[in-house]
């Protein structure tokens, strides 16, 4: 009797959890695929939605830099070919210099230069210098049609903007050159309130990689050399799959640009936060299915004991009936399934063997 119920509860054991794993495998393996690869397809749109916000926030500030650049380029041009900027005299030049300066707020200093390199023409009064040692200067005589150079401004301390034309004679022979000397600090503001959520700011750089401005103020009283920014080492082009950087251990996503002068935006943005909403959906979606999960453990352990156990009491019948107890009651006969048609064919054999033993007896 001991061996009996050991192999009885041995079998109840095997069946009850043989359909709980199944019931499982059969709930979780199609709600898993379908929980990865909305997770992923999440993820991908996510990460989509965070490049193209980079680029299009970074291009949209290299054409106000790009815009700014060409105003200040067409008031050279037009001062430029003047008859009083042509005429090479600086009694007729200030005038035209001094109004070019008056005219425009960010502009400190106008000025012309002589080929050989010495200062002609001064909006602001002051004593004539000598140029031809400046990179503005050397450009435009070296054939360029603008010069240009980022310095940092003797009296304000900060970055400021020299750009030059030639200044071309009637019989287009180069005569000079005319330059003017802009504070940045209008074009430093477009770049500073540039913001992408709370981490993320831009950052505008000359050709030499050196500091123009900071989203977070951080121009010093030197350009600071920036060409170590590790998205300056992305030298192929920029995509979803290749615009997240480590930056002094810190991760970053970052997009960079270029103006038509040659200088570098960058827009940058704390990874954290780039991938905050995304990493807390992924979050809620483990969490939804962890529940979902023992959910669905618990109702198919339900409906796995609720098979199980009548299928364990139909077996443990029989086998009363095999040893001669034929009065066992089968509660199962009113089921209205298979278990209960299986229970009402025990029954009726319990009772065809009631039947045949009275026969034997009666003999």
């Amino acid at each position: 009797m001991v061996e009996t119920n050991s192999v009885e509860r041995t079998g109840g054991f095997k069946i009850l959890y043989q359909i709980l794993v199944t019931m499982c495998i059969i709930a979780l393996i199609p709600l898993g695929g379908l929980w990865y690869i909305s997770i992923y397809k999440s993820r991908q749109d996510w990460t989509t939605n965070i490049f193209h916000n980079l680029a299009t926030t970074t291009e949209a500030l290299s054409r106000s830099v790009d815009e700014w650049t060409t105003m200040n380029l067409r008031v050279l041009e037009q001062n430029g070919v003047t008859p009083a900027i042509r005429s090479m005299d600086s009694d007729s030049q200030n005038p035209v210099l001094k109004t070019m300066s008056d005219t425009y707020d960010w502009v400190y200093l106008a000025f012309t230069i002589l080929p050989n390199g010495k200062n002609l023409g001064r909006s602001d009064g002051k004593p004539q210098k000598y140029y031809g040692d400046r990179n503005y200067f050397k450009q435009v005589i070296a054939g360029r049609s603008v010069g240009q150079q980022v310095l940092l401004g003797k009296t304000s301390g900060k970055p400021a903007l020299v750009l030059a034309k030639p200044i071309v004679g009637e019989r287009n022979e180069k005569m000079g050159v005319i330059a003017i000397a802009m504070t940045l600090e209008d074009l430093s503001k477009t770049v500073t309130k540039t913001k992408i959520g709370k981490t993320g700011f831009a950052i505008l750089l000359d050709e030499n990689y050196r500091l123009i401005a900071h989203g977070k103020g951080a121009v010093t009283a030197e350009l600071q050399d920036f060409s170590h920014h590790p998205a300056l080492r992305q030298r192929n082009r920029f995509d979803k799959n290749s615009f997240v950087f480590e930056d002094n251990g810190h991760k970053i996503v970052s997009y960079t640009s270029k103006t038509r002068q040659g200088w570098t935006l960058i827009v940058q943005q704390d990874y954290a936060e780039a991938y905050g909403a995304a990493d807390r959906a992924r979050q809620n979606a483990v969490v939804l299915l962890i529940i979902t999960c023992l959910t669905v453990f618990v109702i198919a352990f339900l409906l796995a004991n609720r098979l199980s156990t009548p299928i364990r009491n139909l077996t443990q019948i029989a086998d009363e009936i095999s040893r001669g107890k034929l009065d066992a009651e089968i509660r199962e006969t009113t089921r209205g399934d298979e278990i209960g048609a299986l229970a009402r064919a025990i029954e009726r054999m319990g009772v065809s063997l009631q039947m045949a033993f009275d026969r034997l007896r009666r003999r």
